[in-house]
């Protein structure tokens, strides 16, 4: 993702695709459901924790985007409070079975 000069936040569609790079990220998805499912988890830490996530985070403003009346979004914690948790659900299982179809295909023998 890259900020343009007033600091709004772009989005290369490319960057919401899943390649086999993408498995590695399974452990900070891991941290990030944890973190989910702990009440005493701050929304800042959520953040960040979905920022660790490149695809996640691109997903997630891009998410936003299309949301959005304004299309105005200057970082992942507002495209997250856009989103909602529903929002970030919705992501977050659409991410891991992006992954899952993916590691079946790298998987398979050519």
């Amino acid at each position: 993702m890259r900020t343009s000069p007033d600091g709004l936040l772009i989005v290369d569609p490319n960057e919401c695709k899943i390649t086999v790079k993408h498995l590695s990220e399974l452990p900070k998805i891991m941290e990030l459901l944890s973190a989910l499912n702990d009440p005493m988890a701050g929304g800042k830490n959520v953040g960040k924790l979905v920022t660790k996530i490149p695809v996640l985070a691109a997903r997630v403003v891009e998410r936003a985007l299309s949301q959005a009346r304004k299309k105005e979004v200057y970082s992942v914690d507002q495209a997250l409070n856009m989103i909602g948790n529903r929002g970030l659900e919705s992501e977050m299982l659409q991410l891991l079975e992006d992954l899952t179809i993916k590691k079946s295909e790298a998987e398979e023998p050519r």
